[in-house]
């Protein structure tokens, strides 16, 4: 009797993920436009305490906490791992093996922070997270973060959640828009929806379709992750934010105020941004390990192999192995960090954690991370340690 329901499970999984696939096949390219940032306001707390099914409003003193760490201004220049890509807004991800990262994840609730967009819904659905910081140091990607919080306030499930990206689905999108965000940024998200419509569709079309051949559920195919990542935008607990993760206010004030309030941060997700960087920025080493992290606490990052597989490496690292690392002024780079990453396997899941402790590596190692430290400074890409 037990084949019945794991049978009808996996009818469900096939008819969303075969939804998902029709909303992205029905889409065309669009290209987005730079507009003004206005973000503050668009995670405000909508129901009374009392109606969650999971997670309530936080409370008012804890809200304000939160809410009232500054953010980072918008750099004049977005950055890349090459020239060709600097420049770009990165609104959707293009790493396409995510699930690497679920069973180091899942359950872990406490507070999540992580970089881009539908990468965080996804990583606090596993995580279970019971407060998120989507941060990122473009505007668009914290203004997208206000669409995706209207239509998951309006549908209840993600088939619906799904539809709303697609064509058929764009009159109801837009009452959404209209009911669910403040009244000053209605006008600019509905465009902001129009323009990357297509865009979004298709990568959560693909998310839907590359965790189920992997086997891995997830926020758009079940209900229950589904439910709670809704609950978590619903009730107030997730914060859309300018963060330049070089900066010297938003990441730092994330830190303050979740020891203010009591958040261990269990999961950060930094993409491949350290990649942006020759020498690590003296402000992101203060910061990220000033976090209030348990030692087991998780970061996740991702390592470009685009040349092998237009894809990625995916790496883990404990929060204590990441403070030693950190503490050694010989470690410029994220290359230093992960020197013992495996070769690269163009049909395989590039995946690894970061085991070794700063003792363990080799004294040739050192001794050239010294040496190109010092070139790189005397370049004035940053200062040593």
């Amino acid at each position: 009797m037990r084949a019945l329901p794991l049978f009808c499970a996996r009818l469900r999984r096939a008819a969303l993920v075969a939804a998902a696939l029709t909303i992205g096949i029905a889409c065309h390219p669009a290209s987005p436009s730079p507009r003004t940032n206005r973000i503050e306001h668009q995670h405000a707390a909508v129901l009374a305490p009392g109606d969650a099914d999971t997670l309530g409003p936080l409370p008012d003193a804890t809200r304000r906490v939160l809410f009232a760490s500054p953010q980072d201004e918008a750099p004049a220049l977005f950055g890349g791992v090459t020239e060709d890509a600097e420049g770009q807004h990165y609104l959707t991800s293009n790493e396409h093996n995510l699930h690497a990262f679920e069973p180091t994840v899942r359950g872990r609730g406490g507070g999540y922070l992580g970089v881009g967009t539908d990468q965080g819904y996804l990583l606090v659905g596993w995580a279970r997270s019971e407060f998120a910081w989507f941060v990122d140091y473009d505007p668009m990607v914290a203004d997208l973060h206000g669409i995706y919080r209207a239509l998951l306030i309006d549908a209840e499930s993600p088939e619906a959640f799904l539809a709303s990206w697609s064509r058929d689905g764009r009159a109801s999108a837009h009452a959404a828009i209209d009911e669910h965000a403040p009244a000053d940024v209605r006008a600019s998200l509905r465009t902001l929806y129009r323009q990357t419509r297509a865009k979004v569709a298709r990568r959560l079309a693909e998310t839907a379709s590359s965790m189920a051949e992997a086997g891995v559920p997830c926020w758009l195919d079940d209900p229950e992750q589904y439910a709670h990542v809704r609950d978590l935008v619903r009730h107030g607990r997730t914060r859309a934010m300018l963060v330049d993760l070089a900066g010297d206010r938003g990441l730092a004030g994330i830190g303050r105020a979740a020891r203010t309030a009591g958040i261990d941060i269990d999961v950060v997700y930094l993409s491949n941004a350290e990649e942006y960087w020759r020498l690590y920025p003296a402000d992101f080493r203060r910061d990220l390990v000033a976090l209030p992290m348990p030692d087991d606490a998780v970061i996740l990052r991702t390592l470009l192999i685009w040349h092998v597989n237009r894809d990625y490496r995916y790496n883990v690292q404990r929060a204590d192995n990441l403070r030693a690392w950190f503490a050694e002024p010989w470690v410029g780079n994220v290359y230093h960090v992960t020197y013992q990453r495996p070769p690269t396997d163009a049909a395989g899941l590039n995946a690894f954690e970061v085991t070794a402790w700063p003792d363990d590596a080799p004294q040739a190692l050192r001794t050239a991370a010294r040496r190109k430290i010092r070139e790189l400074v005397a370049l004035g890409y940053g200062t040593a340690g």
